[in-house]
């Protein structure tokens, strides 16, 4: 593993020395909010930012990021779903990875496979959360998937503790961003160098051997102004066998060339190492120990560098051009140990290293994992790079008023994807009774092969042009129009160097068996265009209140894999698309009263039905075939005591509601009959009016907190409820074993002893509903704090998902200790 050096504890604090004292330029330009008339030099007083209130006059206060809402009071502005994630949040709830906190907003549905949320898997309004593919992720915002255009997975997730704030965004005002909208827009918001130089430490540690270790430090001199960030965690995780670390650092930067010019930069590493896994439990393991984890073999390594500079040139109070450039590179490499699964009449592999089954139901059909002794090594390499310009200005049409975003962006990604089999595990000789006596030929069960023989090799790229224009229109002071367009054009090309020979272009399968590698040397693109108009209206009809309306077109391009077969052949796939209509209400209505009631329907059209495996290129011919329908409705209220009472404490009450009826509107085709030509719905299965996998109609979450508003002390109690889920577009519920043992209905029990519908594998039925109990406690004075913070507190033993392969059990229980210092 490269740089171990940030595992010790003095190049540690080398390091902060070294990036104190770096001269690149870094602070992100706005991409979001038209220029206000009067520069406000602390434009966030509501979320507690970092800078303090300076003199408007001083052009180095002129600050632009890049946000995707803004402040509080432009939640005004926005004709859609919006929400912001303050600092005091973040800070009063100490959540240890993204999906914690994200799970709180509206409409969200999240799904863990790891053991520290290190994947962040996340959905709004019934879309599909599978690595976060049709959500758009940014950090201060710049894209952090791997491959935008062509591979938009989140392995690489911004870490929770280095963030100020969340905006989220689901509705009309994505717009502006792309691509992959389809589910909304998320951008997390890192800290902004402060005045002053200030020192910040933060340590956290807890049960399952979790260590956190933050370190900022930070200032301004003269017109430049920096901000360093260096974060060590790490941690056993939930289950056995899943330790991991990771380790970052970043650099942000912020100059003043004079009133007109300022020059930005971001720089930022990460480095994760974790034991994270496919493998999931059988239906009779996770009931007997479901922190058991049967892939202890299992390593993912990741390592991201990513690097922006930016330039906005203000023509006026009301005009300002701004342009960036922006890049990242990522390694992703993934050593996965092979296994099997029992099944009627199958034996015990030769190479199996170990067995684990469901006691005490140890010989049930599908209820038994063979680890064996080889592996696979799927190495990837990513990059992407991109150049974005964009106009802000005002201008008045008469008596109306006009606040228009214009931008264009050219976006470059690049792919290397590798898949190494690794040879058998050599075995050994043991003697048990001394020399001379019987052998036994074991197989090490600690260790695997590290490189292998290269099976599958290839070369991926996508290049994108995007045209984005939206003119809000304030036609009075109160009710504003906002029209925009978005145009797309984009090629993924696939080129395939080397892959297995018998592969059917017509089944869309690989030939069983033994399978050999060939050098094929082919190479396909494919070519998209689109545009997506949207359309909102805002309405402040009281003084602290608004109505807003939004309908815009949401789109995701297909994944390399989809779009190009593994025979380079183009497979004219069109990009998945929606029509997103909402209306809602939002606001303060009294001092102590406020809060957001939404309605939603979601119509999302051309679904890539793409039963590929994770990990592979099995399964069937990807077609746009998919249809479904979402409805909902999404609340989020905040009652406040305190303020009610004239309390000398704020004692709020928070109620998050989202009810999601997301139905199928389709049939799931049989595959191999589609590619014939054949679409007779008798030859299908007819999915109409199913619930979609992976989604919970109902999602409630109570809260109530305490904090004072002299001493610093604050406490919460939070209440979470999640609805059952459907693993499969089919809805199935259970798959019962038969065989000479005893009746159907013997088995039906066992299959549901601690009332889990599901096969015996664990790979299908449904997810039990379950909730959570989460609390914090902590004080805060001028330049210290201690916290604790618990999550799950009942330790509930709850499934999260049966993806990829298997149940992978949500996190149990989580106590830490933090203090924070600021010197």
């Amino acid at each position: 593993m490269k740089m171990k050096l940030l595992l010790n504890s003095k190049y540690y604090l080398i390091l902060v020395f070294v990036l104190t004292f770096h001269t690149v330029l870094a602070q992100e330009p706005n991409t979001q909010n038209p220029p206000q008339a009067t520069e406000n030099p602390n434009p966030n007083p509501a979320s507690e930012e970092t800078i303090p209130e300076e003199n408007p006059e001083d052009p180095k206060w002129k600050k632009a990021e890049i946000r995707v809402i803004g402040d509080k009071k432009d939640l005004k502005r926005i004709p859609g779903s919006a929400t912001i994630i303050t600092k005091k949040e973040l800070e009063e709830s100490r959540p240890t990875d993204n999906m914690e906190i994200l799970r709180r907003v509206p409409g969200a549905n999240i799904r863990y496979q790891d053991p520290a949320g290190l994947t962040m898997n996340l959905g709004f309004r019934g879309v599909s959360g599978e690595v976060s593919r049709k959500v758009l992720v940014l950090e201060d915002g710049l894209f952090t998937s791997l491959n935008p255009y062509g591979e938009p997975e989140m392995y690489y997730t911004p870490s929770i503790e280095r963030m100020e704030r969340i905006e989220i965004v689901k509705g009309s005002g994505s717009i502006l961003f792309g691509p992959s909208t389809i589910g909304g827009v998320v951008n997390f918001i890192t800290r902004k160098p402060p005045k002053d130089p200030k020192l910040t430490l933060q340590t956290i540690g807890g049960e399952n051997a979790y260590f956190s270790q933050m370190v900022n430090y930070g200032g301004t001199f003269g017109n430049t102004g920096f901000d360093v960030n260096v974060l060590r965690k790490q941690g056993d995780g939930f289950r056995a066998h899943q330790g991991y670390f990771v380790n970052e650092a970043n650099v942000k930067t912020i100059h003043q060339l004079n009133d007109k010019n300022n020059i930005t930069t971001k720089i930022g590493f990460h480095q994760q190492e974790s034991q994270a896994t496919y493998v999931g439990l059988t239906t009779g393991m996770f009931n007997n120990n479901p922190k058991d984890n049967p892939a202890q073999n299992d390593k993912r390594s990741i390592e991201r560098y990513s690097f922006s500079i930016g330039h906005e040139y203000t023509f006026s109070e009301k005009t300002k051009l701004i342009t960036r450039v922006y890049s990242a590179y990522t390694e992703r490499n993934w050593a996965r140990q092979n296994y099997a699964r029992n099944s009627r009449g199958s034996s015990i592999p030769s190479d199996a290293l170990a067995t684990y089954d469901g006691e005490p139901y140890t010989s049930r059909n599908s209820d038994t994992i063979w680890m064996r002794g080889t592996n696979a090594h799927r190495d990837r390499t990513y990059k992407f790079a991109g150049i974005e310009s964009k106009l802000q200005t005002e201008l008045e049409t008469g008596s109306i008023k006009h606040e228009i975003d214009l931008g264009v962006r050219y976006h470059i990604d690049m792919a290397k994807v590798q898949l190494l089999n690794g040879p058998v595990t050599p075995d050994f000789v043991l003697y048990p009774n001394g020399p001379g006596t019987s052998a036994v030929v074991l197989q090490s069960q600690t260790s695997l092969a590290t490189s292998g023989e290269l099976r599958d090799d290839e070369r991926r790229s996508a290049k994108a042009v995007s045209v984005y224009f939206q003119d809000r229109i304030r036609l009075t002071d109160k009710f504003s129009i906002i029209p925009g367009v978005r145009y797309e054009s984009f090629s993924q090309t696939r080129s395939i160097n080397r892959g297995r020979r018998d592969f059917n272009p017509v089944t869309f399968d690989y030939a069983s068996g033994t399978n050999p590698t060939v050098q094929l040397d082919k190479t396909a693109s494919t070519r998209n265009q689109i545009v997506l108009p949207g359309f909102g209206t805002t309405l402040d009809f009281a003084r602290n209140l608004t109505w807003f309306t939004g309908v815009h077109r949401g789109f995701s391009p297909p994944r390399y894999e989809s779009a190009i077969s593994p025979t380079a052949e183009d497979l004219v796939l069109k990009p998945e698309r929606s029509w997103n209509y909402e209306t809602g209400v939002r606001g303060d209505i009294t001092e102590y009263l406020s809060g957001q009631l939404v309605g939603y329907l979601l119509n999302f059209e051309d679904q890539i039905i793409n039963s590929s495996a994770a990990g592979g290129n099995l399964g069937s011919r990807p077609v746009n075939a998919g249809r479904s329908i979402r409805r909902g409705v999404e609340t989020n209220m905040t009652f406040d005591f305190g303020q009610f009472w004239k309390w000398n404490y704020n004692v709020p009450l928070d109620i998050i509601y989202t009810r999601t009826e997301a139905k199928s509107n389709q049939y799931t085709y049989n595959l191999t009959e589609w590619t014939r030509g054949n679409t007779n719905p008798l030859v299908h299965i007819d999915t109409n009016g199913n619930r979609l996998p992976y989604v919970s109609r109902d999602i409630l979450t109570l809260s109530i907190g305490i904090s004072s508003r002299s001493t610093g002390f604050y406490a919460r109690v939070e209440w979470q409820y999640f609805s059952k889920q459907f693993h499969d577009l089919e809805n199935s519920k259970s798959v019962y074993w038969y065989d000479s043992v005893g009746t159907s209905t013997d088995n039906r029990l066992l299959l549901s002893y601690a009332g889990i519908k599901s096969d015996a594998s664990g790979l299908d039925g449904e997810i039990p509903a379950y909730e959570l109990v989460n609390a914090n406690i902590g004080y805060k004075k001028d330049n210290w704090s201690v916290f604790v913070s618990g999550k799950n507190l009942q330790d509930r033993k709850y499934i999260s998902s049966r993806l990829p392969e298997g149940i992978q059990p949500g996190p149990f229980r989580q106590v830490n200790f933090g203090v924070t210092l600021q010197l």
